[in-house]
């Protein structure tokens, strides 16, 4: 049986000035976004932008989340940044209360963002949004 190491932990086993670890991926500070935003009837199409901007370099966490109530019949949101579009969140039903996990897949986890970026939610159902949606956004950068 063999051991194998991460990226990251074969260069703490060799530590030399060219096997440096990215400051935004080990001892980072993470920092802390919310916002919250009252609909009223948003129609299909339409877009919320929420939050301040994301710097460049930053890494979107995926504790990251939106929070939301029951938002109408046929209601779904799309979550994404300026930069990408919908890559935190695909198309999600908001029919009953519930919340919204951004970036938590493994193509979207430790992405950094290559411009300073913005969160939009963008109304993806057939039917209006019409209530309460909360933003809990975590990054990470050096």
């Amino acid at each position: 049986m063999a051991t194998v190491y991460g990226v990251n932990k074969t260069k703490n086993l060799a530590p030399s000035h060219q096997n440096v670890i990215d400051p935004s991926e080990q001892g980072a500070r993470v920092r802390w976004i919310t916002d919250s935003y009252e609909a009223a009837g948003v129609a299909k199409g339409s877009s919320i932008v929420l939050g301040g901007k994301i710097p460049q370099g930053a890494q979107i966490l995926p504790e990251s989340k939106i929070y939301h109530d029951a938002l109408g019949s046929n209601s779904a949101i799309a979550v994404g940044t300026t930069e990408f579009g919908v890559e935190l969140s695909a198309s999600e039903a908001t029919t009953s209360a519930g919340t919204v996990e951004l970036g938590a897949d493994v193509d979207s986890f430790g992405t950094k963002e290559t411009g300073a970026v913005e969160i939009w939610v963008t109304s993806s159902g057939s039917g209006a949004l019409t209530g309460t949606l909360r933003l809990d956004l975590y990054y990470a950068m050096a």
